[in-house]
């Protein structure tokens, strides 16, 4: 049910995006190809940004600019449908891996469950502005998802590179060496470091150490050190986070602070499910904490979400009972991804009283203040993984 409604939401999300702003089509697209044309004629690529947009400025290490500077052999229109393609080929894998992975779990999949799989990945309400804009959200979720897939089956090698890659644009991802380190994956951990440090002076050797040192001052740097959240979040911010409702209950502190508050709200969670993750379940719900616990903690965009697709899709064939219907209505909540001004056009849409219009408008800007849906969906799931480990461990 949670996969089948994803899929229609976001084919929604699509045509919504087609009709009413196309010209969000392949925003993020022109960004990498115009960074890539920028390297190769000596231009300046960091602390600028390469279409002549405020904020829309290229913020990955330079070395990956090398597979987006192949889109420069063919015209932008041409090299984003190739990326879009490309774009749905990693989906499509990321999701028979999946598949595969939940199968060894003793379930029996059809074709159908795969179509949905493949489906929710590729263009679920998550995943869809990704590849609206051509961002590359889906290939980061099918290394980190493999790299998991591979280190549950102790391919330690495969993994630690797949890891590795997939924390080298966001840098984020990096946050699963918690997991590495807890399950003593030492091995793991040893190469994905080699690997993201290994990517990270491949291209100070091939584009100078110049740019790369401008990488971490102009990009990584002040994208850590934002403070994006001090005096409360406005309703109409695109951010998932903890911060939200904390910076509504903490209006003086800093973003710094309100960081460290929702660690403190997450750590207690995701320590519970570590402790009890000695069956092959609490170890997904346990990584589940990771990951979401990562998202919570830090001011997150809903398409970073697509990042939870392996452990978060196997939980919803696997869960079940009380867990699993909770769980699956956070999947159902993780979708409504809408932002206040469309929610707000949705319910003018109904053309309801003006009395009523005005109060579920500003039921909404309250709601929104404190909370996103994806916020509440997010809580739901590891809610109900909490359950579901606490109903195979009670406590005596």
């Amino acid at each position: 049910m949670a996969l089948g409604l994803g899929i229609i939401l976001g084919i929604a999300y699509f045509v919504y995006r087609l009709t009413i702003t196309p010209d969000q089509f392949g925003t993020d697209f022109e960004i990498y190809r115009a960074a890539a044309a920028d390297l190769h004629s000596g231009k300046v690529i960091y602390g600028r940004s390469p279409v002549g947009v405020p904020n829309l400025t290229y913020r990955y290490p330079i070395i990956l600019l090398v597979p987006f500077s192949l889109y420069l052999l063919v015209s932008p229109a041409t090299g984003f449908a190739i990326h879009v393609a490309g774009t749905i080929l990693v989906s499509i894998l990321l999701g028979l891996a999946i598949a595969r992975a939940t199968e060894s779990y003793g379930l029996q999949l059809s074709n159908y469950d795969r179509l949905l799989i493949c489906g929710f990945i590729i263009i679920s309400p998550i995943s869809a502005p990704s590849l609206v804009t051509g961002n590359i959200n889906h290939h980061i979720a099918l290394v980190l998802g493999i790299g998991l897939i591979w280190l549950e089956q102790d391919r330690q090698q495969r993994a630690g590179v797949a890891l590795g890659l997939a924390a080298l644009p966001k840098v984020f991802p990096a946050a699963i060496g918690f997991w590495l380190v807890w399950r003593r994956k030492w091995c793991a951990s040893l190469v994905a470091i080699f690997t993201g440090t290994g990517a990270l002076a491949a291209g100070a050797v091939l584009f100078g150490l110049t740019r790369t040192q401008s990488y971490f001052v102009e990009e990584l740097l002040p994208r850590g050190t934002a403070n994006a959240v001090s005096g409360g979040l406005s309703s109409s911010s695109l951010y998932v986070t903890l911060q939200r409702p904390l910076s509504v209950i903490f209006t003086d502190i800093s973003g710094t602070a309100l960081a460290g508050l929702s660690l403190i709200l997450v750590a207690p969670v995701v320590a519970y499910l570590y402790l009890h993750s000695d069956g092959r379940i609490q170890r997904l719900v346990a990584l589940l904490s990771t990951l979401c616990g990562i998202l919570l903690v830090i001011p997150s965009y809903t398409m970073y979400f697509s990042l939870v697709f392996y452990p978060l899709i196997p939980l919803l064939y696997l869960l079940s009972g009380w867990p699993g219907r909770i769980f699956t209505g956070g999947v159902i909540f993780m979708q409504l991804t809408l932002k206040l001004h469309d929610a707000t056009m949705l319910v003018r849409m109904l053309n309801l009283p003006v009395w009523g219009t005005e109060t579920l408008a500003v039921s909404l800007r309250t709601f929104y203040t404190l909370a996103t849906p994806v916020l509440l969906g997010t809580a739901a799931v590891l809610i109900a993984g909490i359950w579901q480990v606490y109903a195979q461990h009670p406590e005596k």
